[in-house]
């Protein structure tokens, strides 16, 4: 079983990152754990005056039923799927992040483009880059599996045609 990180910006393209993942792994068993950072709070007041945490906003109803679906898309390969976040923006604490939820895989794909949803929103590049954990970059190419009855029905549009051909001729 493997504990794959995916970074979130609480966009159905994040699930697209972790769909992709899901392919690439092929039949491997996944823990999935949607991921964002913030920005420490520097001052005593800010913790004081925030009553709410940052992601509260975030976290909707949209984004748990995404989480639900791909579960229940992929009942096999994803064994569980959380979100969970981090204050802080320095490779060391995102290390003990790691260690501490034992994350196998990151997907950071090379195309990857951070979008700020959240003032205290950090941009988890460095992190990732400096982490040690191996990076999900390139994704395989979904396969599409071409049944018989499409065959069947390509083969008999094909003699239709020839046919209508020799009959024009």
């Amino acid at each position: 079983m493997r504990n794959v990180l995916v970074p979130t910006d609480f966009s159905p393209a994040s699930f697209d990152l972790a769909e992709k993942a899901i392919h690439t792994m092929g039949e491997q068993v996944l823990n999935i754990t949607m991921f964002h950072a913030f920005q420490m709070p520097f001052f005593v007041n800010d913790l004081i005056r925030k009553q709410r945490q940052p992601y509260h906003d975030l976290l909707t109803d949209a984004f748990r039923n995404n989480c639900k679906q791909l579960k229940q898309q992929y009942p096999k390969q994803v064994n569980s799927i959380v979100f969970k976040h981090l204050y802080g923006n320095t490779p060391a604490v995102f290390r003990n992040f790691v260690d501490a939820n034992d994350i196998d895989l990151i997907v950071y794909p090379d195309q990857y483009d951070f979008r700020q949803v959240h003032p205290d929103s950090v941009n988890p590049d460095l992190m990732f880059k400096k982490s040690r954990v191996p990076l999900l970059r390139q994704f395989k190419s979904k396969r599409r599996i071409v049944t018989l009855p499409e065959i069947t029905a390509v083969e008999e549009e094909a003699i239709a045609l020839l046919k209508l051909l020799n009959a024009t001729s």
